[in-house]
């Protein structure tokens, strides 16, 4: 006979004889009794993956106030593909300089996704937000004071360390608020903070057009930043589990698969949103002001794809929805590069952006989901995705640029995309071979 019993936020199947319990992650770990019929099996609600996010999906002040962190933090990292213009002009930047301001933030992410998990455990979670908080805000003050391209690369890489610590806590501690349901939540963060990227840019461009300093986005992040630490100081942050309580060993070979994916749609992610302005205004003859302002639809597009991760899930599964929006990057890209004339570009540059959308927080959730109760270590190692992304791809695409030009070096980004693809496959199958096994040594 065959039990299914619930641990935590999970379901366990229990084969009689066996004594062995094994993970069953297509079912909802929601608080609905399981139904017992005599003589028949004792069974967990038979419930899909596409069907996990018709379940309540509630979001508490925790919650909120980890939208908020997210979104904070990708206020002043999207930024940058808007100061870099200017930046490049007041400085006398070539296009390699220019990348080494995006990688400085990602070399301070990778040491995060490297050490992240050990500074929460020494500090707990709110020292480490507390940390990541005061990275980002002193690295916006050096890099609005900068005279010298040294400088303004430090108040990046302060931005990345120990700014990137907010992206350590955060998906572990939505993770554990929120179970198989974290995907729905990682849409929304993400979409949070894609708000907050729609308004660096269009504060940029407003600040520009009418003939105000680009350090004013700055400002204005600064004092947004100011405002929300005083509004949630003293809002309970669930201490991390203790080291016993986490799990130990390797992170499993899919999760690897999966943050390869990760590497992969991240890279697509900001190179598309860091060198959009650029693209707007060398390539299609935009106006400076006027190509910070189009840039926005990319963000705009995000913010919506990612608004709608939620009720998508209502209907199709999570692998379903990242290999449709995978798909849905081509034809955008094809317009965004393909097409030299400004309208056809805008539009291709929003169609990249509702698809790309979902991929980042799916296959975050694929990831963590993978790595079970070793969360905390599962989401610094995202965080050191990240950095790896963002320090590599950009400044690759900036020396491409400077060798081949911006249009042609945007070549590399159907590539970007395939390379996802064939990720997201090996991380599947993957998967599926870890489960069989795991049900095939439960069986003796």
């Amino acid at each position: 006979m065959t039990v299914q019993v619930r641990r935590g936020y999970h379901f366990l199947t229990v084969q009689e004889g066996s004594g062995s319990l094994m993970p069953n992650d297509d079912l909802l770990p929601v608080n609905v009794p399981a139904k017992t019929i005599p003589g028949e099996p004792v069974t967990a609600p038979a419930v899909t993956a596409a069907s996990r996010a018709r379940q309540a999906f509630r979001r508490d002040r925790i919650t909120w106030t980890c939208y908020l962190a997210l979104a904070l933090f990708t206020y002043f990292l999207s930024i940058q593909g808007n100061i870099i213009p200017f930046l490049r002009d007041e400085l006398a930047l070539s296009y390699r300089e220019v990348s080494l301001h995006p990688a400085a933030l990602a070399a301070g992410l990778i040491v995060c996704g490297l050490l992240g998990e050990r500074v929460v455990a020494w500090c707990g979670r709110r020292g480490a937000l507390a940390l990541g908080f005061a990275g980002i805000c002193g690295g916006a003050v050096l890099l609005s004071l900068a005279h010298t391209v040294t400088a303004s690369i430090a108040g990046c890489l302060l931005m990345g360390a120990p700014g990137g610590l907010i992206l350590v806590v955060v998906p572990a501690l939505l993770a554990e608020r929120h179970g198989a349901l974290r995907s729905v939540a990682f849409g929304e963060a993400n979409a949070a903070s894609y708000f907050a990227s729609l308004t660096a840019t269009v504060a940029m461009g407003s600040f520009t057009a009418i003939g105000l300093d680009w350090r004013y986005g700055l400002v204005l992040g600064i004092a947004l930043t100011a405002v929300a630490l005083a509004s949630h100081a003293g809002d309970p942050i669930p201490a991390a589990r203790p080291a016993g309580e986490s799990g130990v060993g390797r992170l499993p070979a899919a999760y690897w698969a999966y943050w390869a994916t990760l590497f992969c749609v991240i890279a697509l992610e900001f190179c598309t949103l860091l060198w959009s302005p650029e693209v707007l205004e060398r390539v299609q003859g935009l106006s400076r002001a006027s190509a910070a302002a189009m840039a926005a639809g990319f963000s705009a597009a995000m913010l919506i794809g990612r608004l709608f991760i939620a009720p998508l899930l209502r209907h199709v599964s999570a692998q379903r929805l990242f290999a449709a929006s995978l798909a849905l990057t081509l034809p955008g890209l094809a317009l965004y590069i393909g097409v030299r004339q400004p309208v056809p570009c805008v539009v291709g540059l929003v169609v990249v952006g509702l698809g790309t959308a979902p991929l980042y927080p799916l296959t975050l959730g694929f990831a963590i989901g993978v790595a079970g109760r070793q969360g905390e270590v599962a989401s610094a190692r995202a965080s050191l995705a990240s950095g790896l992304a963002i320090l590599i791809m950009p400044m690759a695409l900036g020396a491409l640029a400077d060798g081949l030009g911006l249009r042609l070096a945007c070549l590399f980004l159907p590539v970007l995309t395939a390379v996802a693809a064939l990720c997201f496959v090996a991380a599947r199958a993957l998967e599926r071979r870890a489960s069989n096994l795991t049900h095939r040594s439960g069986g003796h």
